[in-house]
């Protein structure tokens, strides 16, 4: 056992479980002294700290306590002896980077040159800038002079660690003056009652990650409140469902926040994030959002919350794509924009967002040109140009244009004044279709030497080559595709009527003079 005093409240670990002392003390029946333990993992304790109808400590689950003798347990390390530890006592820092070299590039062996380098740089602890020691039993410092031993530290990880109070993590953090990151996540902290005393020993970390604490969303406000230069904050896999307000003095500096893998599904409880006046970044991956939307307001407004906002990340969210897309337009200044969708559903989505999202500039890590962005936007246009025209828009005129338009296409009207009105493609068609069916000339067709079948009547266009319409015509009357067929039509001058062979299959209808009216023979 290691040399540091247990008292309740500590955090220990035996055979790779962990847990917290809640109780000290002998147990009738038996000899010597017993740790009562609330152990972390449900499934490892037997009950819920009582023996034989008597209440000894309490346990979160009622499976979750057990009495263990001190001798079974591991205390853990100072923060000093797992930096020694790890950084010049420990021989598998070049086996691992070796090992892993050899699974990158597939060789059976590696020789790392220069690697008895890179181990003595390690070693040379006042050189060191960051310090991993994830899972190592870390419970605390023990006062010796850390900023002699590491005064370059500005990264430390002491995640899943054996941390137990956030003045540990104070006394730790004091001594380090050049320290910016901490990561501190998976530890079971209990919270201070004066947070703010511990403010001197924490306020010039700029980065913290508080991922798996199990922390409710009023213990980070009340942990952050002793950071008051933060400036980018993790809190993933906390088991949050719901946010609630920020108050107005916390969270002045922070710039960005991960609240990622939470099982957050009101966008309402993400709203109130939207008061912190520097977020530049939130990461909201992995949620269980199915909406967005804003406080009423008209379609193409803007809202007030986030006012800074240029990355949102929205990965894995069951969203509705298209409604969310139109809302995420009313964020001021948002430019870069991660979020997932079905592409056999949504096969123009990062066309159509690129319309949508007036600041947009990077989707899914794609930086669109200029050049690529106007063809997004009258792409967009012309798409639901057909929608536009039959919701009231017109050409010259967009007065009389629905509101039900105008919620679901907001930005369509700014586009329109940058591009100017698509064209009614409606109309067009019908145009179009209109002036085929006046160039058409439509024919009598007869088989002079197949008396049983009746006459019917084809149109062509006037440009069909001969050897087209030879192919339609056997389609149209069913004959043999083998079949040699040869045409010719009656015309009838000056009240004379003659036969005029055509003869040359690579010439144009157009060519033999023949109009609306006349009769084709077709023979074979």
């Amino acid at each position: 056992m290691a040399d540091k005093p247990v008292s309740i409240g500590s955090r220990i670990e035996c055979e790779r479980s962990r847990g917290t002392v809640k109780w000290i003390g002998e147990v009738p029946s038996t000899q010597g002294t017993w740790y009562g333990v609330d152990w972390d993992d449900v499934t490892r304790g037997r009950h819920d700290g009582s023996h034989k109808g008597v209440k000894y400590f309490e346990t979160r689950f009622p499976t979750s306590g057990s009495f263990v003798r001190p001798t079974k347990v591991n205390t853990g390390m100072t923060l000093e002896a797992a930096v020694r530890g790890r950084y010049q006592d420990d021989p598998t820092i070049e086996s691992q980077v070796t090992e892993q070299l050899q699974r990158t590039i597939k060789a059976r062996f590696v020789e790392v040159v220069g690697m008895d380098k890179v181990g003595q740089k390690q070693s040379r602890l006042e050189e060191l800038e960051t310090v991993v020691l994830c899972g190592w039993m870390v419970w605390g410092t023990d006062q010796s002079d850390l900023a002699a031993l590491l005064p370059r530290l500005q990264d430390l990880d002491i995640s899943n660690s054996l941390l137990s109070s956030w003045d540990s993590v104070a006394q730790i953090t004091c001594q380090l003056p050049c320290l910016r990151f901490l990561n501190i996540s998976g530890n079971m902290l209990i919270l201070p009652e004066h947070p703010d005393e511990l403010q001197g020993s924490l306020c010039h970390i700029t980065h913290l990650v508080l991922n798996n604490m199990e922390y409710t969303w009023q213990d980070i406000l009340t942990c952050c409140s002793m950071f008051p230069t933060l400036r980018k904050l993790q809190v993933a896999f906390n088991k949050l469902e719901v946010l609630g307000p920020v108050p107005p003095d916390h969270f002045a500096s922070l710039e960005e926040l991960d609240i990622g893998v939470n099982p957050i599904s009101s966008w309402e409880e993400v709203c109130h994030l939207g008061s912190i006046p520097r977020l530049e970044s939130l990461n909201a991956n992995n949620l269980k959002l199915k909406v967005i939307s804003f406080p009423s307001m008209a379609a193409t407004e803007k809202t007030t919350l986030f006012p800074n906002l240029k990355c949102l990340m929205l990965a894995n969210n069951p969203l509705e794509i298209w409604e969310c897309v139109g809302e995420l337009n009313r964020l001021p200044v948002l430019e870069d924009l991660v979020i997932t969708y079905d592409v056999k559903a949504f096969p123009y989505f990062q066309e159509f967002t690129f319309a949508r999202i007036t600041n947009l500039l990077v989707l899914n890590r794609t930086r669109l040109t200029e050049k690529e962005r106007k063809d997004c936007e009258l792409f967009y246009l012309k798409s639901f140009s057909s929608e536009y025209y039959s919701s009231g828009g017109k050409e010259d005129d967009c007065s009389e244009l629905t509101e039900d338009f105008i919620s679901k296409h907001p930005t369509y009207l700014q586009l329109v004044k940058v591009h100017g009105t698509p064209v009614d493609e409606t109309l067009y068609n019908n145009q179009k279709s209109q002036k085929l069916k006046y160039l058409k000339i439509e024919l009598k067709i007869i088989t002079p030497d197949d008396d049983e079948r009746e006459p019917c009547f084809k149109s062509f266009l006037p440009s069909t080559k001969l050897a087209k319409v030879k192919m339609m015509i056997k389609r149209h009357l069913k004959i043999n595709p083998a079949a040699h067929v040869k045409l010719s039509y009656y015309a009838s001058r000056d009240g004379e009527k003659f036969e005029i062979p055509m003869d040359n299959d690579m010439q144009e209808m157009s060519y033999y003079s023949i109009g609306t009216g006349d009769t084709l023979l077709v023979r074979w």
